[in-house]
């Protein structure tokens, strides 16, 4: 046999039909899909579909939040928006120097915190729980700001050490709680709707003030309210 013969099969041609017979298929396709594509479904109907289908696969409807079945369900939970610390220091430090009964107030950044103390002597008369009616109103229309942003807020009281600190209460701590209860339920009156989480830590933090401070000054500093803003917002 001769090595350089080609033994490779020849094969035979496909029909003349079948060309044509394809080249009409390949119209026919392409005019279905034009008609599919030019097709409106009825509003009536697709809706009944839609509905059927989230009815069927439990899908909510629009607008309205998950309705689990299970026993055990994540709750949702919604959650107001939190401003920056650094931003809501700036915000209330502009505020309060307007303010003629608040404006020695002292705002601090203190970890992912911002505190606001309140002196009790721009409040309070000394040993009583009582707004004075000039504190009632600055303390109405810092609610109103506070009242604005979502964070998470907790009113602490504190007192001084001398047992004459409040004379009509049984206990400084008492003093101290009383007066944080004053200064929220006049935020309340403002129309703060959150959670607030009100304390009295009486003088348990008197031994944190700096002693280089003066004896005087700690007392003074001793006799405040805190307004405690977290950098996360309240859950609710």
């Amino acid at each position: 046999m001769d090595l350089h013969e080609d033994e490779t099969p020849k094969r035979e041609k496909a029909p003349i039909w079948l060309v044509t017979f394809g080249d009409v298929t390949a119209l026919l396709l392409t005019f279905f899909v034009m008609l599919f594509s030019t097709t409106t479904i009825p509003s009536e109907s697709w809706e009944a579909v839609v509905g059927t289908m989230s009815d069927s696969l439990r899908f909510s409807q629009a607008g309205r939040a998950p309705n689990p079945e299970a026993e055990k369900a994540i709750p949702v939970i919604e959650l107001q928006p939190a401003l920056p610390t650094e931003y809501l220091s700036a915000v209330l430090q502009d505020h309060l120097r307007q303010d003629e009964n608040l404006k020695d107030a002292i705002v601090r950044r203190q970890d992912s915190r911002v505190v606001i103390s309140l002196f009790g002597n721009a409040l309070f008369e000394p040993g009583n729980a009582g707004l004075s009616s000039g504190a009632r109103e600055s303390i109405f229309h810092l609610g109103g700001v506070i009242g604005n942003i979502g964070n998470q807020l907790e009113v602490l009281g504190h007192a001084g050490p001398s047992a004459q600190e409040g004379e009509d209460f049984d206990t400084n701590w008492l003093l101290s709680l009383n007066r944080a209860s004053a200064v929220a339920k006049e935020l309340r009156a403002s129309g703060y709707e959150r959670n607030i989480i009100t304390l009295g830590l009486g003088d348990s933090r008197y031994g944190y003030l700096d002693e280089g401070l003066g004896e005087a000054r700690r007392l003074e500093l001793a006799r405040r309210v805190d307004l405690v803003l977290h950098g996360t917002a309240e859950e609710r």
